[in-house]
């Protein structure tokens, strides 16, 4: 199975995981545009190396020239995970992170100060995949469960699966093995690992004698869940507003573009690129993501889907009730109102 980071048209930069103070390496994150055309140089950390399907929004408004046409210079910048992504630009390596709404809640609640303004994909769009002789949630007690580190989103999740029939942290081991969930779980170190849909498809593909199964969508089973998107620092929405709205407004444009089912062939031209998997398993994905609704509407924050996420941080035990930050705490509406407001004009 070919799995790998090529690069695409817009020379995304990847880094080693864990490597948080990049950007320097990859832009200049605090360069801003100038008069006579100049580009606007955002640096973007985004999760997961290599990216998977539902990650492409950002390259495929790359490939397609969105940024360009509203001046803005994206430099993305591949991390490991989207706490490792949160953490960097919290610490002045990047512009905007791309992390998951329960990273940035549990964020929030300890006194950061970075919001949300506009997403890749509001619901889940991963599976619990498992070994051949795991059959229900119970069956994870004493076992090795997959995971990414704590906190991170894998974690979080794996925690509300198996707290769905009783089991505590007391109750399994934690193996952390990010980006590489499938390995584990086929060399025997774990039984379990929160996949991507094309990610779980891969895998099975890659490992086929070792009986991995999806056991559970995890967008079916918490379907208010809320997953993921772009986030920054207050003091960077504050300084670079106008580049982030711009930015933002690509990323609208390039989810229109990928919701157009004519456009599918182009979307897998930089998903296959990006993320290094088969087309077939790309295509599905595609076809998954149109027919259950996955890609946004409007900002992608949904109220509820924001206030049951920060609930659930509650209920898992990772904040207290009085850390629950507020949905004006976390996302910023009026990036996407003001970056809708630019698309329309520019149509």
């Amino acid at each position: 199975m070919k799995r790998g980071r090529n690069g695409s048209k817009g020379a995304a930069c990847a880094v080693a995981a864990g490597a948080v103070l990049v950007a320097a390496a990859c832009s200049d994150a605090g360069d801003s545009g100038g008069s006579d055309g100049e580009l606007s140089k955002l640096s973007i950390s985004m999760p997961v190396i290599p990216p998977n399907f539902v990650h492409v929004m950002p390259w495929v408004a790359q490939d397609q020239g969105f940024y360009e046409d509203f001046g803005i210079e994206a430099d993305l910048v591949s991390l490991d995970t989207g706490v490792t992504a949160l953490r960097g630009a919290e610490a002045g390596s990047a512009d905007i992170a791309a992390v998951p709404t329960p990273t940035l809640i549990n964020a929030v609640a300890q006194g950061g100060s970075a919001k949300a303004f506009y997403t890749y994909s509001p619901k889940l769009d991963v599976q619990m995949v498992v070994t051949e002789d795991i059959n229900s949630c119970e069956e994870f007690e004493g076992r090795v469960v997959g995971v990414d580190e704590v906190g991170g989103f894998a974690e979080v999740l794996t925690k509300k699966f198996y707290s769905s029939c009783g089991l505590t942290q007391d109750d399994v081991k934690y193996g952390n093995f990010p980006g590489a969930e499938g390995q584990a779980m086929a060399q025997g170190q774990s039984v379990s690992g929160v996949l991507h849909i094309d990610e779980a498809a891969g895998v099975m593909r890659e490992f086929p004698d070792a009986g991995l199964k999806s056991l559970a969508n995890l967008w079916d089973i918490v379907p208010d869940w809320h997953y993921a998107g772009y986030a920054a620092p207050q003091e960077i929405l504050d300084e670079r507003r106008d580049d982030i709205v711009a930015f933002t407004a690509a990323n609208i444009k390039a989810n229109e573009f990928m919701r157009d089912s004519a456009n599918k062939e182009a979307v897998l031209d930089t998903a296959e690129e990006i993320t290094g998997l088969e087309r077939d398993i790309l295509s599905d994905t595609y076809d998954t993501f149109l027919e259950d609704d996955l890609f946004p509407d409007d900002n992608g924050y949904p109220r509820n889907m924001v206030e049951f996420t920060a609930d659930q941080q509650v209920e898992l035990g990772n904040i207290e009730e009085g850390q629950k930050p507020g949905y004006e705490d976390l996302v910023d509406v009026t990036i996407y109102e003001d970056a809708r407001a630019l698309v329309d004009e520019q149509a």
